[in-house]
Order: structure tokens, then sequence, then C-alpha cells
């Protein structure tokens, strides 16, 4: 019953943290003209990649559909919880948009907090399936011998 209700009260946080970001975002000047993701770009705090965030800020059709997917993305998944399948498409999108400002933005903490509030969401199924491929994958390498446990060929 306790880790039910935990579970309920982090989507209920989840939901509330994307509603209010994506209605602050809607009532920006930058977001609504599509350019607040071009500024983002550009502040050299958060550009540990400036090759990267110039290349992306280069293309506007990009950093346009970017900041909009970013607001619609935000805003509408709330309302999206009793669809199975578009809320499944919008945390791929959600997911993807996190570990998207973790590498471009260089604001890793907060991008994996995210995603791991997201994973609540995510089917169970998918779960159990993800931790079975995560355990096989981790017995795999452990069983591979390292570089220390080799011999050393001398030559000579």
């Amino acid at each position: 019953m306790l880790h039910n209700a935990a579970m309920a009260v982090i989507m209920a946080q989840v939901c509330l943290i994307y509603a209010t970001a994506g209605w602050y975002k809607i009532q920006g000047t930058r977001w609504q003209e599509g350019s607040a993701l071009y500024y983002a770009l550009h502040l050299d705090y958060f550009t540990p990649w400036p090759g990267l965030s110039g290349a992306l800020a280069g293309s506007t059709v990009l950093v346009l559909a970017l900041s909009y997917a970013t607001v619609t993305v935000q805003v509408a998944f709330p309302f999206t919880l009793a669809n199975r399948r578009v809320k499944n498409v919008l945390l791929a999108a959600m997911i993807a948009e996190h570990l998207g400002i973790a590498v471009v933005l260089g604001i890793p903490f907060l991008s994996m907090a995210m995603v791991v509030c997201d994973a609540v969401f995510l089917p169970t199924a998918f779960l159990v399936a993800l931790g079975a491929r995560c355990a096989r994958l981790a017995v795999r390498l452990r069983s591979v011998p390292s570089a220390k446990a080799r011999p050393v060929p001398t030559t000579g």
C-alpha cells in the first residue's frame, strides 16, 4: 500500500512539473515565437560542446520544431495518461528530450532525475524485460576476463 501511494505521489508530481513548465513556457515570448531553444544553445555556461550547440542553433527549422515540440509535449502529457499508446509516445519523446538536454546543454543530473521519474509511467512489462536484459548484460560483462588477468606475452 505504501509503495503504491509513493508511486502515485511521484506520478502526480511529474504531471505537475510538466504541466506548470509547459504553461509557463506558453506565456513566454521566446517560446511563443519558437526561438527559446536558440538562446539556450548560445549560453556560455550551458555549452559543453560549442560545435554541437552551434550546429543545432544553425538550423532555424530544427530550433523552431524542437521549441514547439517541447511545449506541446509538456502541456499534453498529463492529459494523455488515459491513452496508453499516446502516453508511451510522449514518454519516449520526453526521455529523448532529457537525454538531449543532458548532452547538449550539459545538465546531466537534472536530466537523469527526470528520466527516472518518467520511468514511473513506463509499462511494467517493458521494465521487466529491460531488467532481464540488463541482468544478462551484467552476467556477460562479469564473464569477460579483464586485461590485468591475461598474461602479457614476452619476446625474447
